[in-house]
């Protein structure tokens, strides 16, 4: 027995020997992230709103009358019955990183937002009551891995991104990319290149409509149809070129930059399934080759007390419709061609060359400078908006959203101009439905701007601040009357409290809106670190709305303005006054 226990003894001893010569393979797992927790309200000093008098319709045969204040987009209808509207919400967002050895990395975002939508918007608090009735699944919205190599960094995986400015490419809710990427380190620079192996053009992914902006068939019936591939892994629908590049410069108190991207597709008439039982029903008779260019160049300066920030944009789109099989149009359709462009009688076809090109450029100067507390902040921005000559948007556009305005939403800022104009580029996306792809934050589009804030810190955790905001349009590319409620003698769309953004050009024969002012702004605010990860914000603002929005918004209380002609102004009554709004936003963050 004796000579058996020292045996296991040796044993066990040799054993602890050889186990620690041997080294230890663990993760290393981080987690941060926050809770949110929001109240938001926004109110109308008086009734002269956006759609006319309050309580008042003159429509022919229309029921809008308690479709009062035009509240933005930020909540789950545009209009509310009063003079006001409010709503309290909260998410949680888990950003976890595993680090697997000093070469390999994964990072997430794991988000609590409203059960039942993949796109995870906000909770709204009370909207699941009950001990065992969920608020939420949790959705991943964000995964990748980066992987160390002797030539760089390697990223794979949907994430952020986030270059220059953020005028472009802010990563706060937008824009994203999920191509394969190699950047690699050059002495103050970073260079980067990256590219997708595949992308399908041919449909959206969860519910944004169509960023490619599909072409359409006709059927006998007239009726514009989405095309479609059968397959998602179709070469046909997918793009043939989709590649991008980037450098970045550090140097001191110095950084800058340039990133383009570029891409190409087919999509053909192989797309559409006819309907063979349909003896009218014809496949489109064009074709669709498209390619897209953006990028952006930046330049930032911080030494400490002086700032400078400065960004230029592009995106570069052209659409070619390829001629098929030429097919006239049935009457009564036969003297408006596809997408909106007005052509002859004569031209009356569908099928002639109908090439599209977008040439946007946008631009942000941002300065300052910072003394002791005080921190002053001066902005300026441009976005453009469409060209509409003779009633009808012409083929050559400066603005991506008349032709693509899903994909615009991908790159767009709204950490830009938030500090600056919370309530007419936060909550009313200045007037055009701009907002990201989570419909939760605007962002600039069509509008010049000048802003100005001024931060003081009062202690080492709170700080308070003011600013002035001022916008108008860039473009006069809209016909009078072309907001309005969503009302089946408008639009087409039954009741349903949101505002109709649809059809900016809905009366052709009506002249351009003359007036570009959209008004100014001021507000002021406050972010108070109550606690080490407990922060506590508001922000309060007054909005004066522009000559712009008595051209483009319909009045109810003109006769028979659901049905627009020269003689009522096509709805409007130009030059009117409409009440300002005043807004507030009171959040809470709890990061760990």
């Amino acid at each position: 027995m004796r000579a058996t226990g020292s045996l296991i003894l040796v044993t066990a001893l040799s054993l602890c020997f050889v186990l620690m010569a041997l080294p230890v393979f663990a993760w290393e797992f981080q987690l941060a992230g926050a809770f949110n927790w929001t109240y938001q309200w926004y109110n109308q000093r008086g009734t002269q709103g956006f759609f006319g008098p309050y309580n008042v319709d003159n429509g022919a045969g229309t029921r809008t009358a308690n479709l009062n204040f035009w509240n933005g987009g930020q909540f789950d209808t545009n209009i509310t019955t009063s003079a006001d509207a409010g709503w309290s919400w909260f998410n949680v967002e888990f950003l976890p990183q595993i680090k697997v050895n000093e070469a390999l990395r994964f990072q997430g975002k794991y988000r609590i937002g409203l059960y039942g939508q993949p796109q995870t918007p906000n909770y709204i608090t009370q909207n699941a009551p009950g001990l065992n009735n969920a608020f939420s699944e949790g959705q991943w919205t964000l995964f990748w891995a980066t992987v160390n190599t002797p030539v760089g960094v390697v990223a794979i995986g949907k994430r952020r991104w986030a270059f220059g400015t953020g005028l472009q490419y802010d990563g706060a809710g937008m824009a994203t990319t999920e191509s394969l990427l190699l950047a690699a380190p050059y002495g103050p620079l970073d260079i980067g290149i990256g590219f997708y192996p595949y992308r399908f053009a041919g449909s959206s992914t969860i519910g944004y409509g169509d960023p490619y902006n599909l072409p359409t068939y006709v059927t006998g019936l007239g009726f514009f149809v989405p095309g479609q591939y059968f397959s998602v892994a179709d070469r046909s629908g997918s793009f043939s070129k989709d590649v991008l590049a980037f450098v970045n410069y550090f140097s001191g108190p110095v950084n800058a930059g340039v990133v383009a991207a570029y891409g190409s597709y087919h999509i053909g008439p192989e797309a559409v399934l006819v309907d063979s039982s349909d003896p009218l029903a014809s496949p489109p008779p064009w074709a669709l080759d498209s390619n897209l260019f953006h990028g952006c160049a930046y330049v930032k300066y911080n030494n400490g007390r002086l700032f400078f920030n400065a960004e230029a944009a592009w995106l570069y789109w052209t659409d070619r419709y390829l001629l098929t099989t030429p097919v006239p149009i049935p009457p009564p359709f036969g003297l408006v061609a596809p997408f909106g462009l007005p052509l002859s009688n004569s031209a009356a076809m569908y099928g002639l060359p109908n090439n599209r090109y977008v040439e946007q450029w946008k631009y942000m100067v941002e300065t300052g400078l910072v003394a002791g507390p005080v921190k002053v902040s001066l902005l300026s921005a441009y976005a453009p908006g469409p060209d509409r000559r003779a009633g009808g948007f012409i083929d050559r556009q400066a603005a991506a959203f008349v032709r693509h305005d899903v994909f615009d939403r991908h790159l767009a800022s709204f950490s830009v101009i938030r500090p600056y104009g919370y309530i007419l580029g936060s909550d009313y996306g200045f007037g055009l439905n701009a907002y990201n792809l989570a419909g939760d934050q605007g962002f600039l589009r069509d509008a010049f701007v000048l802003g100005a804030r001024m931060d003081y810190a009062v202690a080492a955790n709170l700080n308070v601040y003011g600013s002035f905001f001022w916008a108008r349009r860039t473009s006069d590319g809209y016909s009078w009357g072309c907001l309005g409620p969503n009302e089946a003698g408008f639009n087409d769309v039954i009741i349903n409290g949101n505002v109709d953004f649809t059809n900016l050009n809905r009366y052709p024969a009506s002249p351009n809106i003359p007036d570009r002012e959209l008004g100014y702004e001021i507000d002021c605010g406050a972010d108070w670190k109550l606690l080490e990860g407990w922060t506590a914000t508001i922000v309060l603002g007054y909005w004066q709305p522009g000559k712009w929005f008595s051209y483009a918004c319909i009045d109810r209380s003109v006769p028979g303005w659901n049905a627009g002609t020269a003689g009522n102004n096509f709805g409007t009554r130009p030059g009117r006054t409409i009440d300002p709004v005043i807004g507030g936003e009171f959040s809470m963050q709890l990061t760990f």
